[in-house]
């Protein structure tokens, strides 16, 4: 298994979408951060060069997490194409034809593909410091600071990964790289899977007078909890359950129908 992960990242780091939605992403947390100081300037109806958010409470933190708001979208679409490459280029099917073991090929790229969410938050994070700390003025790295914010970005990197899992399972699931970027973008969109979970909650207590909301229990709903860490208790007693969930079910959902379907 040791030798499919090696190849696995050597093709990771030599697929060149991997680097564009790289340069994609560090753009995007760029023009967020600026385009934050914009709303707040125009909101003041002030000059955004008279704008001095360090004086208004702002910090890098500020700007990292705007920046890393971008993460989800662009992870989704790289991974769908990194999964969905081995079906249409027949890489799949020449492994399996020699034998290899499938469950070694699913979860070696599930396992490789977790790089890529803690890869980009990284880059992102970094981008949106440097242009917030250009930008606003609100340069600060001493330990304390370092401390204050490694939990909420492991809280948010984990969020990522449980996402990834997910996406990994369309990926063998649809083997289209159409279908897999559609399918994962839609489930990274928080306007269409508040929109999907609201009709099935409308059909749940409609039809089987269930009142709890499945969103609830969907993974989207702590996107953002690392704005406001520590977490609060309602969400804190039930994020290790719901996370840790999202990583095994797919994964093993994934793993046994690509173990039993046949692959063309």
């Amino acid at each position: 298994m040791l030798g499919t992960i090696r190849s696995e990242i050597y093709k990771l780091f030599n697929k060149k979408s991997f680097y564009v939605c790289a340069l994609i992403l560090m753009a995007l947390a760029g023009i967020s951060v600026w385009g934050y100081k914009e709303l707040l300037a125009s909101q003041y109806r002030i000059s955004s060069d008279f704008l001095n958010l360090k004086e208004m409470g702002f910090t890098g933190w500020d700007g990292i997490k705007i920046g890393v708001g971008n993460v989800l979208i662009i992870n989704s679409i790289f991974t769908s194409i990194f999964v969905s490459y081995e079906f249409s280029s027949g890489m799949n099917k020449n492994l399996a034809i020699r034998g290899k073991n499938r469950f070694v090929m699913y979860f070696s790229k599930m396992i490789v593909s977790m790089l890529i969410p803690v890869l980009y938050t990284l880059l992102s994070a970094l981008t949106s410091y440097a242009i917030a700390s250009h930008l606003w003025n609100t340069s600060s790295w001493d330990q304390k600071y370092i401390d204050s914010i490694i939990i909420p970005i492991g809280v948010f990197v984990l969020v990522q990964m449980a996402y990834q899992s997910i996406f990994v399972m369309v990926g063998y699931l649809s083997k289209s790289s159409g279908w897999a970027t559609a399918i994962n973008f839609a489930l990274s969109s928080a306007i269409l899977t508040t929109l999907i979970i609201g009709g099935i909650d409308h059909v749940l207590n409609s039809w089987f007078g269930i009142e709890e909301s499945v969103f609830k229990y969907w993974i989207g709903r702590f996107s953002s909890v690392y704005y406001e860490y520590p977490l609060k208790d309602e969400i804190a007693k039930v994020f290790p359950w719901v996370v840790s969930s999202y990583f095994v079910v797919p994964a093993i959902i994934g793993s046994f129908v690509f173990w039993k379907r046949e692959i063309k």
